[in-house]
């Protein structure tokens, strides 16, 4: 019999079977590597919603393992534009220029501050009211250093007592420019995009059976590498939901680790543990840790007054993953229960002297169950801010057992690694076993990150005791 040499210029014919040799068992897909990209998703979609989600709305190949993206944060600066005054500058009077420091601690950025601007210095005083002191900028700034320092005319003061008094971190708020007639054109300023990183991650799954074993046919599955498969491939999809939400960014030993949004969250942010309202941070998520019977329809509001604000970029409408104690709490009856309390619009209140009256408060809030588009029930809160998609997660459990988190879907992306006409999106990889062993093993394998852009877009809440 002759023996005949492959060329060494192989085709895909020369390794897998034709289609006319599908009787031999498995032949026909043999060492192939199937692209099953979306399919992995559709999968039982209830057990990995935000893996779901990034991948039908928020998917954006990278072409490079390390991928760089940049956030733009001009809609912050142009909407707010205010500053914090360092030291007293004392009391002041229309049409005499005084020297102005600005504040420019925790990297406040105030390069739009150019002769010509306007701005007004208000105080608040309990008794007095609101007062204020109009200045114009008579000349630029000191840049390079940690304080900037400029000269400021003094346009006017209010007859507020006390309004001519411009104290330390009083705030001023650029409202305007101003010109002379015929004056030429104004100074600029520019503001940069910022920049960030993330790493992808190499995630595999395998599924291994004996010959001996897959030739069996046994009662339940007959095929019993159709169930352990389909396992696996449940397997894979959640492991990576489990990165895209615990994850954190890391490289260690060569190996690399993508972020998740909690791991994000957690790594960056202390969590607020008291009444206290959250605050704006460039870069920074939200993050609170309350107590179940705390987290009242007036807490969640002024919360949500924070995170909505169309000053900080995102959406009025946020993805928030709930678990399923949290999605009781939200549905509870009770007296005293957040549905109860916050969907109350008719009741009757003792007068004195036995009379009653009515109380005709308005619903404050529209809650409403329906189906989403990928397969997920969807617990639905209208509020004045914004608008809350709920959906349970049932990842958050044990230590997670109390999380709510609120995703900005507009500020994350799911990042696979596809270049060079090569594709690490989920794929399968049929017969990975060595070319001795009499089994079958094949593998799943999925290269990919998350980008989380605008931190503050998003928010934690960890509700204790749920």
């Amino acid at each position: 019999m002759a023996i005949s040499y492959n060329s060494g210029v192989l085709k895909s014919s020369d390794i897998t079977a034709t289609t006319s040799d599908a009787s031999v068992g498995q032949r026909p897909d043999r060492r192939r590597i199937f692209n099953f990209g979306d399919r992995v998703a559709e999968l039982v979609p209830e057990e990995s919603p935000f893996f779901v989600y990034l991948n039908q709305v928020a998917k954006s190949p990278t072409d490079d393992p390390v991928f760089r993206y940049l956030e733009n944060r001009n809609r912050i600066s142009f909407t707010d534009r205010s500053f914090l005054i360092k030291g007293a500058v004392g009391t002041v009077s229309a049409g005499t220029s005084y020297s102005f420091t600005v504040d420019t601690a925790g990297g406040a950025a105030v390069e739009y501050l150019i002769k010509g601007m306007v701005f007004a210095v208000g105080t608040k005083d309990d008794t007095d009211g609101y007062g204020q002191a109009l200045v114009r900028v008579e000349s630029g700034l000191s840049h390079g250093s940690s304080d900037s320092s400029f000269t400021g005319k003094v346009i006017d003061v209010s007859a507020v007592s006390g309004s001519n008094s411009i104290a330390d971190d009083d705030v001023a708020q650029i409202i305007g420019s101003s010109f002379e007639e015929g004056s030429g054109s104004p100074d600029v300023f520019s503001s940069e995009l910022e920049d960030d990183f993330g790493y992808t991650q190499i995630f595999k799954t395998a599924a291994e059976m004996t010959n001996t074993a897959y030739a069996t046919r046994y009662r339940g599955y007959a095929e019993e590498w159709n169930r352990i498969w389909a396992t696996k491939l449940r397997e894979h999809k959640i492991d990576i939901e489990r990165a895209m939400l615990f994850g954190q960014r890391a490289r260690v030993g060569g190996i690399q680790y993508t972020e998740g949004l909690v791991g994000h969250i957690v790594k960056n942010v202390s969590p607020v543990t008291n009444d206290s309202a959250f605050s704006y941070s460039s870069g920074s998520a939200y993050y609170r840790s309350v107590a179940q019977a705390e987290l009242t329809y007036d807490r969640l509001l002024s919360d949500l007054e924070v995170i909505f604000d169309p000053a900080r970029g995102g959406m009025s409408e946020k993805l928030v993953l709930c678990s399923l104690p949290v999605i009781t709490f939200f549905n509870k009856l009770g007296s005293d229960a957040f549905l109860s309390a916050s969907l109350a619009h008719n009741g009757a209140a003792a007068l004195s002297g036995g009379a009653t009256t009515v109380n005709q408060s308005p619903l404050r809030m529209n809650m409403e169950s329906r189906q989403g588009s990928f397969g997920h029930n969807i617990m639905v809160i209208d509020t004045i801010h914004g608008t809350l998609n709920l959906v349970k997660e049932p990842l958050f459990r044990g230590i997670s057992s109390g999380f709510m988190l609120m995703a900005d879907m507009t500020q994350l992306a799911y990042r696979p690694l596809i270049g060079n006409g090569i594709n690490r999106d989920t794929q399968v990889m049929t017969n990975v076993q060595a070319a001795d062993e009499d089994l079958r093993k094949d593998m799943i394998l999925t290269e990919a990150g998350l980008e989380v852009t605008l931190p503050e877009s998003h928010a934690l809440f960890n509700l204790e005791g749920v």
